[in-house]
């Protein structure tokens, strides 16, 4: 007879066996809805805290710790794609879900470069 408390740790370890996968495939999806709230949220604040009036030279930084966010989060998912490459010649029988991975790794390393364009084409605080 087993305990419930032990029952229950082995219940969540096969969850998590379970849902991890499923999690480490949307990996780069997550980093770029992340990305997308934080420059989306930093702008609005930064603008009802007078950025539009600022100087040029603080818009100039503003745009440049954007842009470094930005760059960040595309190095952070295309690290996590490198490494899921490296794992899915490693492991054989897990090839497809690592190309899944990797492709919807490189979708979001697409969505979050674009999101460059609007940091830098769209006025601040217009």
């Amino acid at each position: 007879m087993s305990s419930p408390s032990l029952d229950a740790g082995a219940e969540r370890r096969s969850r998590a066996r379970t849902l991890s996968p499923l999690l480490d495939a949307a990996f780069g999806f997550f980093v770029w809805a992340v990305h997308f709230l934080a420059i989306y949220i930093a702008a609005a604040v930064a603008c009802q805290l007078g950025l539009g009036e600022a100087s040029p030279g603080s818009r100039t930084t503003f745009l440049t710790a954007l842009a470094l966010v930005t760059v960040a989060a595309a190095a952070l998912v295309l690290l996590h794609a490198a490494r899921r490459y490296r794992q899915q010649h490693e492991v054989p029988d897990q090839r497809f879900r690592m190309s899944v991975t990797i492709g919807g790794d490189a979708i979001a390393v697409v969505a979050i470069a674009w999101q460059l364009f609007a940091v830098f084409l769209v006025p601040l605080c217009a």
